[in-house]
């Protein structure tokens, strides 16, 4: 499979949506994260419609144009540079219930990093993820320690879980092995 250097979260967001006729559908709003699974898989792809009349065979009392639909990540046929090609053309798409999923925008991002403990380490500057093929993985939680002193507690928590998950080139980053949970306040981390 074709594997490649991870990316951020941010730089596909708003990234343009193209259904099966290439039409321009919508943007990239957000990623739901299957976390169980190891290492956690992009499982749906959350969409922002430019507007529509229609969710799949369901015709609407009115078009809207705000709406955010969560598409099945069977529905993604590649991640193009500028664009995401989707399997189907615009109605025609697998909707799914965002109940229950962790969004990696919504739930992870700028999100309070805790311990175990509940002591406030820093936050979520960035998600980072790896593509193979078509598939997305989470890879890890960028912080940013740069600005902070010398020995700080993060950088130097940050450098010791780099250690024990043998990531030696990952400079301001969390490996995806460090986090416990996603809860409603706090990511938590092993330290």
């Amino acid at each position: 499979m074709d594997l490649e250097e991870p990316f951020s979260l941010s730089s596909l967001l708003k990234r343009e949506v193209r259904d099966a006729e290439d039409r321009e559908i919508g943007h990239v709003q957000d990623l739901a994260v299957d976390m169980a699974s190891q290492p956690p898989v992009v499982s749906e792809l959350a969409v922002h419609l430019q507007w529509t009349d229609r969710i799949g065979d369901l015709v609407l009392p009115r078009p809207v144009d705000d709406i955010i639909l969560l598409l099945a990540w069977a529905e993604v046929e590649s991640l193009e540079p500028e664009a995401v090609l989707l399997r189907n053309p615009h109605p025609q798409f697998e909707v799914v219930s965002c109940e229950g999923k962790t969004l990696a925008r919504r739930d992870i991002l700028n999100k309070q990093i805790t311990d175990e403990d509940g002591n406030r380490l820093h936050r979520v500057d960035d998600v980072l993820m790896r593509r193979e093929g078509v598939l997305l993985f989470l890879e890890g939680l960028q912080v940013g320690t740069e600005w902070l002193p010398a020995g700080s507690r993060i950088g130097r928590l940050v450098s010791r879980l780099r250690r024990r998950y043998n990531r030696p080139g990952e400079t301001n980053v969390i490996p995806y092995e460090a986090i416990v949970r996603v809860d409603e306040e706090a990511l938590v981390i092993r330290t």
